[in-house]
């Protein structure tokens, strides 16, 4: 009897063991997520916003640091575009962003060919 209720109490030192491992990772999960949610400038935000000139700025500075986010990447095009500036380099950005993200061909290519056209006329 007293070898069972030992064999208990060990298993319940290993569930409170798995508990405490669990809320362990989820307070890591948290800060890693609040500290990557901190880095993102919210580049669509400011878009939204009309902050055009702001997002190019914005986006040329976060793309040193970080030259594969793709809403640096995304949105400093569309605004390069929408300014009709720097459209080679809005090209290269999109370019690059469908390497990375091939999901946002679609998109892109839309700009890619609005770019075309632009200096095409």
């Amino acid at each position: 009897m007293e070898q069972e209720l030992q064999f208990i109490q060990y298993q319940l030192w290993f569930v409170i063991a798995l508990f405490l491992i669990l809320v362990a990772t989820n307070v890591v999960c948290y800060f890693v997520r609040k500290s990557e949610k901190d880095n993102d400038p919210g580049f669509g935000e400011m878009w939204d916003k009309g902050e055009i000139d702001k997002v190019i700025k914005k986006s040329g500075e976060h793309l040193i640091e970080y030259p594969n986010h793709a809403g640096a990447l995304y949105f400093g095009a569309k605004a390069l575009v929408a300014k009709r500036i720097e459209l080679t380099e809005a090209k290269r950005r999109l370019v690059k962003l469908q390497e990375i993200e091939p999901t946002t061909a679609a998109s892109t290519q839309e700009l890619i060919d609005e770019i075309v056209k632009i200096e095409g006329s």
